[in-house]
């Protein structure tokens, strides 16, 4: 619920328009599959211990006495200037209000001029358009958010779920980035109608190549339940509260990003815990404690056995120990031996499905209490029993899923490598629909690699995995041939101009912080070409050949048209030739 609206008091903000008197605090919006931070979220405060301090009161006071578009202008001036004092180089989300968005005077023109003066790119800024303004013409908004596209910035839908526009402008404005409102985030992992419209939301938002931001995550429960649903970024106090220098807490939000990902980052190849299920029969629930003893006498290999329902459901797991603890006391067969097995089994038995990737069975094992991590866990398949896993199977299956994950990936990217690459092509081609294979490379990397050092060039060449890796969507690949090559899979050509002109954009503003300020300053570098000679090259830029590969159409040689294609990406001015592919005609650039 929204603060009371506190007494309007133009006078005072007048005066804190005028004199600037506004704070500005940034909040990261991050990837926890990869570790990345995309972007900064610009949030502008009005003076400390005034009723304007909270920005929501401040904003609705201003459109009541007509000083939207004056106090808009002072934050975006703020948090522009703020931003460049504080040296971080990811993307800067900022605040549009509707009105402002659709002002004729204010088109991105003064945008622009702010962004020149300052030296950033529009490339570097995404608008963020809010949704709090009812009875404005969506149409409008949508071909203002086109113009701004047009200039090079990109476009975020806030608060999706909580506006007077919803679905409709949504369609309408195409946005790069849809923030899905906290109202659905907030414990998503226990409510079960909001998991049905944020799957959908997500769904939807992919099939219109938008990038998902969740707003407001707080709890490791909540992110689970989003990295699971494919929500591409997330936002809150997870991470980090807003900081008016985010700089100073750079690195510990790195670590909190580290550790998150090493936790939850999914397997290349999900390996089914099918595998691991030891058929061992259940023990029925109404089985008394004498007769499961008998049992367990007739299976001297069991560590542990599933007590099920009437419907083959587990409903908890007793262990050899346990029961021989028990019996073992004097008189303990006398006193327990026609007990049922339901008063002495343990309820909090963990049970996994089948076709659960490994990883995150092995994050459940490990994850349980000391006392109970070694012990065997219950296996089902749609909820009924299958079998008993024990925990130095799984732990062996991991080790060895690991060391041959580890054989086929890049040593420096840890991405796929050759070998993966050449099976998901096959897998792409098997599909009965079409898909997309790019080839990215870097030009003139080898020069900046002999000029600048490895070091550094090892760092652009996790800078591109690491942006291409966020960018991906749940059924695109991304492999790392080697050196500055990389392969992506894209399973929908839908946008694809404006999604690959989206990472080139991002890769120039991520790859231009690594490079020299000199080097930077002159637009490129002076270094020896394949001849030994001194010469000048510009900026490391990448291109990309993209194969519009048809349904019905047979590629024999993928790698051979990639270099057929090559020269000509890198004499194109964008960087980019995309080539549609078909059974019934030669390849044809568009």
């Amino acid at each position: 619920m929204n603060p009371p609206l506190a007494p309007i008091d133009n006078s005072f903000l007048k005066e804190i328009v005028a004199r600037r008197d506004l704070s500005v605090h940034f909040q990261p919006i991050v990837s926890v599959a990869t570790g990345h931070i995309l972007a900064y979220e610009a949030l502008s405060r009005g003076p400390r211990d005034s009723p304007y301090a909270n920005p929501i009161p401040m904003f609705r006071a201003a459109r009541e006495c007509g000083l939207l578009a004056a106090l808009e202008c002072g934050c975006r001036e703020r948090a522009i200037e703020s931003w460049v004092d504080t040296g971080l180089g990811e993307l800067l989300f900022l605040n549009v209000s509707p009105e402002i968005l659709i002002d004729p005077e204010d088109l991105g023109d003064r945008a622009l001029a702010l962004l020149q003066q300052h030296g950033l790119s529009p490339a570097r800024l995404v608008i963020e358009i809010t949704e709090q303004s009812p009875g404005i013409d969506p149409d409008l908004m949508a071909e203002a958010a086109r113009n701004y596209q047009a200039m090079g910035f990109s476009i975020a839908l806030d608060d999706l779920g909580d506006g007077y526009a919803g679905l409709r402008l949504w369609s309408q404005l195409n946005p790069d980035y849809v923030k899905l409102d906290r109202h659905f985030v907030s414990r998503l992992d226990e409510d079960r109608v909001k998991l049905r419209f944020v799957r959908s939301i997500i769904d939807i938002a992919h099939s219109m190549d938008s990038r998902v931001i969740a707003e407001g995550v707080e709890r490791e429960g909540e992110l689970d339940t989003l990295l699971e649903l494919g929500a591409d970024y997330c936002q809150g106090w997870l991470f980090a509260r807003p900081d008016a220098a985010p700089q100073r807490i750079r690195e510990a939000l790195e670590a909190r990003l580290a550790s998150l990902a090493a936790n939850r980052r999914p397997a290349t190849a999900a390996t089914e815990i099918q595998r691991l299920s030891v058929p061992l029969p259940a023990l029925d629930a109404d089985l008394c404690v004498a007769e499961a003893s008998e049992r367990f006498s007739r299976l001297p290999h069991a560590n542990a056995l599933a007590v099920v329902d009437g419907r083959s459901r587990p409903i908890g797991i007793l262990g050899r120990q346990q029961l021989m603890a028990l019996l073992g006391k004097r008189f303990g067969f006398d006193l327990h031996g026609r007990q049922p097995i339901t008063k002495v089994m343990r309820t909090q038995a963990l049970c996994v499905e089948a076709h659960e990737p490994l990883e995150r069975v092995s994050r459940k094992v490990t994850g349980r209490e000391e006392a109970s991590r070694d012990e065997d866990f219950i296996i089902t398949d749609g909820g009924r029993y299958l079998g008993m896993g024990h925990v130095i199977n799984l732990l062996q299956l991991f080790t060895e899923q690991q060391v041959q994950l580890a054989r086929q990936a890049n040593p420096l990217t840890q991405l796929p490598g050759n070998r993966p690459i050449r099976v998901a092509l096959e897998h792409y081609q098997r599909q009965a629909r079409g898909f997309v294979a790019c080839y990215l490379d870097l030009d003139n990397f080898k020069p900046f690699n002999d000029r600048f050092g490895y070091a550094l060039g090892d760092r652009m060449i996790l800078a591109l995995a690491n942006l291409v890796s966020s960018e991906l969507g749940r059924e695109d690949f991304l492999g790392h041939l080697g050196g500055d090559d990389f392969i992506l899979l894209l399973d929908d050509g839908k946008n694809l101009h404006r999604r690959l002109a989206g990472i080139q954009q991002r890769f120039i503003v991520e790859s231009h912080a690594l490079v020299p300020a000199d080097a930077r300053a002159e637009g490129g570098f002076h270094a020896k070409d394949r001849y030994d000679q001194w010469r000048f090259f510009p900026l490391v830029r990448l291109s990309i050949i993209a194969l519009r590969v048809g349904a019905e159409a047979r590629v024999e040689s993928f790698g051979d048209l990639w270099s057929h294609f090559k020269p000509a990406a890198k004499r194109a001015g964008n960087g980019r030739v995309v080539v549609r592919l078909d059974c019934r005609s030669a390849p044809v650039g568009e």
